[in-house]
C-alpha cells in the first residue's frame, strides 16, 4: 500500500511540471529521492511537502522531506511517508493512547 503512495507523488511531480526527472536511491539504508527541477531548492521543498500533504490528506501518513543537497539543476532529498507507531500492548500505566481503550481493534 505504501507504495502506491509513492508512485502517485512521483506522478503528480512530473504531471505538475514540478520535475523533470527522478530517481530514487539507497546509501546506508536511507532512500534519497534524487529530482531534476528548474526550481530552486527551498521552493521545491515547499512544493514536495504540499504535494505528499495533499496526497495524505485522510490517512494517517505524514510526508517527511529533509533537503540534502544541490547541483545547479538537480537536488537530493530525503523523502518519505511515515507511518505512525502505535501501542500494541498495554503496558499498565493507563497511557492516554492505551491500546485497551482503542475502539477499532
Amino acid at each position: 500500500m505504501l507504495a502506491t503512495f509513492y508512485q502517485q507523488f512521483e506522478k503528480t511531480l512530473l504531471q505538475e511540471g514540478t520535475i523533470t526527472s527522478y530517481n530514487w536511491r539507497t546509501h546506508a539504508g536511507q532512500r534519497f529521492f534524487y529530482v531534476s527541477s528548474a526550481l530552486p531548492a527551498t521552493s521545491l521543498t515547499t512544493r514536495l511537502m504540499e504535494t505528499g500533504e495533499r496526497l495524505t490528506t485522510g490517512t494517517k501518513l505524514k510526508p517527511e522531506c529533509i533537503y540534502v543537497r544541490s547541483d545547479d539543476r538537480h537536488h537530493v532529498y530525503r523523502f518519505r511517508f511515515l507511518v505512525p507507531s502505535e501501542k500494541q500492548f498495554c503496558c499498565g500505566n493507563l497511557c492516554e493512547d492505551c491500546f485497551l481503550l482503542r475502539e477499532n481493534r
